[in-house]
């Protein structure tokens, strides 16, 4: 019967941390949607600034150099991040070696 309670306890907390996991992932995800959000408008803003700078020089419409200055702006930062996150996860641990030791002999 005591083992019971006790087990009954155990399932209990084991619930209120998934719970707490859950939500915690939730506003993980809710974060990384914001910060992804406000990249995209500093992208998009950076690429008006360098438009209005670079269109009259390259003789091109603003549109088009906004365009390719916003999409280089969030394009470029973005692929080195992602480059970085393969690059951690393809190190893992070190392969264990099985070799064996050599006969002095031979």
């Amino acid at each position: 019967m005591r083992a019971k309670k006790k087990r009954d306890e155990v399932e209990e907390k084991a619930e209120a941390a998934r719970e707490a996991v859950t939500w915690v992932m939730r506003r993980l995800d809710v974060l990384e949607y914001l910060i992804l959000f406000f990249a995209l408008i500093l992208a998009l803003a950076g690429g008006a600034l360098v438009a209005w700078v670079l269109a009259p020089l390259l003789e091109m419409s603003f549109r088009a150099v906004w365009a390719a200055g916003a999409i280089l702006l969030f394009i470029i930062p973005g692929g080195f991040v992602y480059l970085r996150e393969l690059r951690k996860r393809g190190k893992g641990s070190p392969p264990e070696l099985k070799s064996e030791p050599k006969d002095p002999n031979g």
